[in-house]
């Protein structure tokens, strides 16, 4: 038994319905992550309830950002050695952001802390994790 009960694919192409199904196994979350291009796929929800829950976004260019809500508080993910760049333009749920470069991760970061969450429902500490 997972932590997180669904998955929800956000889908930001014109008239495109979002995509919600229950996890049963932990490929199904690197598949929906891998599905992210940052241009109609650009978010998947990793969710337990309405109070925890995970959202990875992004996907052009490898870059993804990943925040995290464990019993209502949010928490973002952020590298531990993040080499000063200038912020990246990211989509996230079809909103363009600018995320600070420690907020921009690579694909297999993003995974790893997804499968984590999505197994544990914990945030993996490899990672820094800032409260917002």
């Amino acid at each position: 038994m997972f932590f997180i009960r669904e998955i929800i694919e956000e889908n930001s192409a014109k008239d495109a319905e979002d995509i919600t199904s229950e996890c049963t196994e932990l490929v199904q979350v690197k598949n929906a992550v891998d599905k992210l291009d940052g241009q109609t796929k650009t978010a998947v929800v990793l969710k337990r309830d309405e109070e925890n829950f995970m959202v990875i976004g992004g996907g052009e260019n490898n870059k993804y950002v990943c925040y995290a809500f464990l019993k209502g508080k949010r928490w973002n993910m952020a590298n531990k050695f993040a080499i000063p760049r200038e912020a990246s333009e990211i989509i996230v749920g079809g909103k363009k952001g600018n995320y600070p470069s420690k907020k921009c991760l690579g694909l297999q970061m993003v995974l790893e802390a997804a499968k984590h969450f999505a197994d544990r429902g914990a945030l993996a500490q490899t990672f820094n994790w800032e409260t917002a």
